[in-house]
Formats: C-alpha cells, structure tokens, sequence
C-alpha cells in the first residue's frame, strides 16, 4: 500500500504545481502532503480555493476547467482507495 500512497502524493503534488495558487500556501500545502499525506480536508480546500481563482490566472478558461477536472478526479480515486481499503477482501 505503501506505493499508492506514494502515488496519491505525486498526484497531488504534481497538480499543485501546476495550478497557479499563491507560492506561500502552495509550499504549506506541499509541506502538509509530504507530512501527513493526503487529507480529506486538504483536497477540499484545495478544490475550493481553485474554483474561485480569478479567471485571469489562467491561460484560458479550459485550462481552469481542465485543472479543477484533474483534481476532482485524484480526490475521488483517493477516496475511492480509502474506502476500498476498509472492506475484507479475504473469504
């Protein structure tokens, strides 16, 4: 499990870098991941802090639209391997 949790990581770290967020709060969040990992509360601010980033941080308004996507979607494969991890899989 070790490896996917170490996955979860890149995926969010690559992401934070790639959305133009506030250099301050984005080495917070980074420090945050490499720390404790990935966190429910932590995906949620990020998801909400992106939507309401000013267009104008943007390239175009399909970059904004493809970032929040990308996010969505490692927060939900995140927990979908959270709540996959609580089933027995042995029978």
């Amino acid at each position: 499990m070790a490896e996917k949790t170490q996955a979860e990581k890149h995926q969010i770290i690559h992401l934070l870098q790639q959305i133009p967020f506030d250099e301050t709060e984005k080495a917070l969040w980074m420090e945050n991941v490499e720390e404790n990992g990935v966190t429910e509360e932590l995906l949620d601010e990020m998801h909400t802090k992106l939507l309401a980033l000013p267009q104008e941080k943007f390239a175009s308004e399909w970059v904004k639209a493809k970032l929040s996507t990308d996010l969505a979607r490692v927060a939900r494969q995140w927990r979908m391997q959270r709540a996959s991890r609580q089933f027995k899989h042995n029978r």
